[in-house]
């Protein structure tokens, strides 16, 4: 079974928006900032280990490297928030190559979700009941583009790359209920 692309995208950013806070702790000369880019780099490489991607490995040798580093000069500190600085710069590059391509994916996948969803308007085929459950409306949108003789090309398109949960999710996100 096809990961979750939705799932994947929302745990990389994530990761990618704690960022933020570990560089503002550095520009503040934070003396834990080092420990906090420690513990953000094992949680990302948590993260990427848990998706079963092998970037993790990448995240694991820059927390091994910031954990057994020793100052040489007498300016400890400075040493050390500079090898955070520099880690967390690498860092934040490698999670950035992991995220891109799953985000062209789902940008893709999400134009042809729209484009589907144009043409269903078009057709007043659906009329969607408040007192319907939304997922099974969603579902049942589903199915007659993958059943549709025009539409079928698109959706196994949108199924090449990503899973039927994603297009519901997405599907859930873009639909314009009063265009139906």
């Amino acid at each position: 079974m096809r990961k979750s692309i939705t799932k994947i995208i929302n745990q990389l950013k994530t990761q990618l928006n704690e960022i933020h806070e570990l560089a503002n702790q550095i520009e503040k000369k934070n003396t834990q900032s080092a420990k906090n880019i420690r513990n953000w780099l094992l949680a990302t490489e948590e993260v990427l280990k848990a998706l079963n991607l092998p970037d993790s490995s990448k995240f694991a040798v820059k927390r091994a490297m910031l954990s057994s580093f020793i100052p040489n000069s007498r300016d400890k500190k400075k040493e050390t928030l500079q090898l955070g600085a520099s880690t967390l710069t690498e860092a934040q590059q490698d999670l950035w190559e992991v995220y891109t391509p799953y985000a062209t994916i789902l940008d893709n996948s999400t134009t042809l979700i729209e484009q589907l969803l144009a043409v269903i308007y078009q057709t007043k085929q659906f009329k969607y009941d408040t007192n319907e459950d939304f997922t099974q409306f969603l579902e049942q949108v589903w199915r007659f583009c993958c059943n549709h003789e025009q539409l079928k090309g698109i959706s196994s398109q949108i199924l090449s790359m990503i899973n039927q949960s994603d297009v519901l999710i997405i599907m859930a996100e873009k639909i314009a209920i009063e265009s139906l």
